[in-house]
């Protein structure tokens, strides 16, 4: 290590806002443990609840969508990509916003699983994107044929 490697050490050790982060970042990484334990919970809970019911239960999806959102939003501060603080000090996360799975909703009414086909997609093996259906089969229209032959 050089003298102004060392230097600069000194001065980051010295940095009340570095301090700060560090503490905040204890308080998040408790915080993540208790979000974890809960979407675990919950994820037992929606398990023996379709056990028993046939259904899902909409306010335990709704609960684990917000805490995998907040654990998002923890893990974003904690590995530096953000310096904004997660919960309580922005908003909880809101179901609205936040993805669904595969561009449907993950139910259709209150306690009936989803149903219809959401457009099957498929990884561009040049670009390495993924497409939807439809556009895989404008790249490359003897692909679906060619695995549908192979699957029998």
């Amino acid at each position: 290590m050089t003298n102004q490697e060392a230097t600069n050490v000194a001065q980051n050790l010295k940095n009340p806002t570095f301090w700060k982060r560090l503490l905040f970042m204890m308080l998040f990484a408790v915080a993540y443990t208790l979000a974890e334990f809960a979407v675990w919970a919950a994820i037992i809970f929606l398990i023996f609840y379709n056990l028993f019911t046939g259904g899902s239960n909409e306010r335990a999806v709704t609960f684990g969508r917000q805490a995998s959102a907040y654990i998002y939003h923890l893990l974003l501060y904690l590995t530096y990509n953000t310096e904004e603080r997660p919960f309580p000090f922005s908003d909880w996360p809101k179901p609205e916003s936040m993805p669904t799975g595969l561009g449907r909703p993950l139910t259709s009414k209150p306690g009936e699983p989803a149903t219809g086909n959401a457009p099957s997609s498929s990884a561009d093996p040049a670009t390495g994107t993924v497409q939807s259906a439809p556009e895989a089969a404008k790249i490359n229209p003897t692909s679906s044929s060619e695995e549908s032959s192979q699957a029998e």
